[in-house]
């Protein structure tokens, strides 16, 4: 089988002679490695590595299961805001599912490293510092005071949407995970699992039609517009399953936007790099607009932020317009960072190709001198 829909072939194709199946990069177990390549671990990883690993997890529960039974007083409960007199900048969320999920993100990242020794496009450090910063940022957005404070203040809830739908997916994607993570599954779930979707055409279909720019486009504005709409919001505020949901759809928009400005390794994005910085630029109009309406607007928009009351001495008014400051300017310069990153990774693919074009040249010389 071959992984990816960007000029390679997919489904229940026979891979041609001496070529082994692969899964989006991973060599399918079904390869019989030659006795010199194994390790000396049966399982093929480093020699203490499943130790050090097992540790990192059950260090992680046992620090997540501190942190959210043994708080006390400090935490609140997921979207029930702050009670009469407690302390805002004291105050954690305790919703234990974004804690686990970053935890087995971490594990499976590390563990699919540690699997993988012969890479064809190495992590580097600065990779791996990017996704785990990616993993903190969620972690600050969805876990520390930022969560609670914006059950009572729009502006933290902008702050919030930006870390999660900007921040997080731009830092997780720049770690290049999809390799490793999937080599850190167990082969229970690689095979029963994985591999039936990525065979499965209508799979196939619905991630090219997802990754088309223009529908990548739409969603990132359209799940920010719809949950700028009044009802929207009043609703994801007064109901914690609608909360939860809005929160998945802003990261998965971003993860989706993202996904064609930095290469997901194995796969290419499917925009040259100028078209890359296009695509940032188009964004940044609409960004705009809606900052800017709700900046200038003349009463307050949301009824549920009325009800809830506000932090920190702030009128409902003054929190509406730095919410929306924070949606323009800062919504917007995340933007023109990410063309500036763009740009500089262009700029490093053009040094690389003429590198290898002068080493062509060079070897073409030298066997017409011979």
């Amino acid at each position: 089988m071959y992984g990816g829909v960007h000029g390679r072939r997919l489904g229940n194709v026979e891979p041609p002679k001496g070529c082994r199946r692969t899964l989006g990069g991973i060599p399918a177990p079904v390869r019989t490695r030659p006795a010199s390549e194994h390790t000396s671990s049966p399982s093929g990883i480093p020699p203490g590595m499943n130790i050090r690993i097992s540790l990192f997890l059950v260090t992680g529960l046992a620090v997540v299961a501190g942190f959210h039974y043994l708080a006390g007083a400090s935490t609140v409960h997921a979207h029930e805001g702050l009670a009469a007199g407690q302390n805002a900048l004291a105050a954690w969320s305790t919703n234990p599912i974004p804690s686990f999920g970053l935890i087995l993100a971490a594990y499976l990242y590390l563990t699919g490293l540690s699997r993988w020794h012969r890479p064809t496009h190495p992590i580097s450090r600065w990779q791996r510092v990017s996704f785990f910063a990616g993993l903190v940022v969620v972690f600050i957005a969805l876990q520390s005071p930022i969560d609670p404070i914006a059950e009572h203040m729009f502006s933290f809830h902008q702050l919030q949407h930006i870390l999660i739908r900007m921040v997080a997916p731009l830092l997780i994607l720049g770690g290049a995970p999809l390799t490793p993570m999937l080599r850190g599954l167990p082969p229970w779930a690689l095979q029963g699992v994985v591999r039936p979707i990525v065979s499965n055409s209508l799979a196939r279909s619905a991630y090219y039609r997802l990754t088309n720019p223009v529908v990548a486009t739409i969603i990132f504005l359209g799940v920010l517009y719809l949950w700028q709409v009044p009802v929207s919001m009043n609703l994801a505020l007064r109901n914690d399953f609608v909360h939860e949901f809005m929160h998945l759809t802003m990261m998965f928009s971003g993860f989706l936007f993202y996904w064609l400005v930095i290469d997901p390794k194995p796969h290419r994005s499917r925009l040259h790099y100028g078209l890359r910085v296009l695509y940032l630029g188009l964004i940044v109009i609409p960004n705009t607009m809606l900052g800017v309406a709700l900046v200038f607007a003349r009463a307050p928009i949301y009824s549920a932020y009325v009800e809830a009351g506000q932090l920190f001495g702030m009128s409902i008014m003054t929190d509406q317009q730095l919410g929306g400051l924070l949606l323009w300017v800062p919504g917007d310069m995340m933007s023109i960072l990410a063309a500036g990153v763009v740009m500089v990774l262009w700029y490093q693919k053009e040094e690389e190709q003429s590198a290898l074009e002068a080493a062509r040249r060079e070897a073409n010389v030298d066997k017409s001198g011979r």
